[in-house]
């Protein structure tokens, strides 16, 4: 089933007739190389980083394409967004190709990254990607990435995906990240997600099938996965940093982490079996926003 990427996020509505996002918020994408030319990024304010893919022309486009428009598509185009009026900051480090849709990237690049994007000015990154390995010697770029990001007050949200199984994954562990894990319109947890104990305490359940976003050329796609939730779930953070703005308080990101993760509703029993006792709920915009 293909939707509107807002129309099954509770409590959105609400919340954008207050704020489509403040120029003064930033989010980054760490994904793809993106087609900022199509039609659905017309007037939005949203710029490259040169990362080693932007010049690889035959780099696949459609991945880093949807992704980047569930959070910044403009209201009147053919894929809206979750912020719109936010300032965003592309930055490639998956390098997909044609035939597959396995991201290249690697957890060096992953921390180059999250460097970059917090030097940019980053107040909210969304990614994917990272590695199962417990190799110390892969894995410690990133953790330090993820050290920096924290330090900065940098809210990371990422994707919980992987093979359905239970995992120790970096970044999705880290203590101080915002995990996001993906469910079908009926709420049940979709099959490719990732699951443990560690990610209990850190992260929220969002939708996450048949989101449409934009396509390379100009179209539309549909796609399913926690790649697709985690960047709602970041534009929605990026409007609650927003809602700070106005009320006349400091942008601070770490309290959005903790008002998503506190209102966030439990999930039912056989749900919560299904996760392993995955994360702590499903995301409540409008409890998340009373929290603000």
């Amino acid at each position: 089933m293909s939707t509107d990427p807002r129309s099954n996020l509770a409590g959105l509505a609400a919340l954008q007739a207050e704020t489509l996002g403040s120029p003064d918020v930033c989010v980054a994408v760490l994904d793809g190389p993106v087609d900022l030319a199509h039609p659905a990024f017309r007037g939005a304010n949203v710029t490259a980083l040169e990362m080693p893919v932007s010049s690889d022309e035959a780099a696949d486009r459609t991945h880093g394409t949807h992704v980047t428009s569930l959070v910044f598509g403009q209201p009147s185009g053919p894929a809206p967004g979750i912020a719109p009026k936010a300032k965003g900051i592309v930055v490639p480090v998956h390098n997909f190709r044609p035939e597959t849709t396995a991201p290249a990237g690697n957890p060096p690049d992953l921390a180059k990254g999250i460097r970059d994007a917090i030097a940019a000015g980053a107040h909210v990154i969304t990614m994917h990607g990272g590695a199962l390995s417990p190799d110390a010697g892969m894995l410690d770029a990133l953790a330090k990435a993820l050290a920096r990001a924290a330090e900065r007050n940098v809210l990371v949200v990422v994707a919980a995906e992987g093979d359905g199984n239970e995992h120790f994954h970096v970044p999705t562990a880290a203590s101080t990240v915002l995990a996001v894990a993906a469910e079908d319109a009926e709420g049940k947890l979709l099959d490719f997600g990732m699951w443990g104990p560690t990610y209990r305490d850190s992260g929220i359940v969002a939708p996450g099938e048949g989101l449409i976003g934009a396509a390379p050329g100009g179209g539309t796609v549909a796609q399913s996965g926690a790649t697709f939730a985690a960047a709602m779930v970041a534009g929605v953070a990026a409007l609650l940093l927003s809602v700070q703005i106005a009320r006349g308080k400091q942008v601070d990101a770490r309290a959005v982490r903790t008002a998503l993760l506190q209102s966030a509703t439990p999930l039912s029993m056989a749900q919560s079996e299904r996760g392993k006792g995955v994360l702590r709920g499903r995301i409540d915009v409008a409890a998340a926003l009373k929290l603000i």
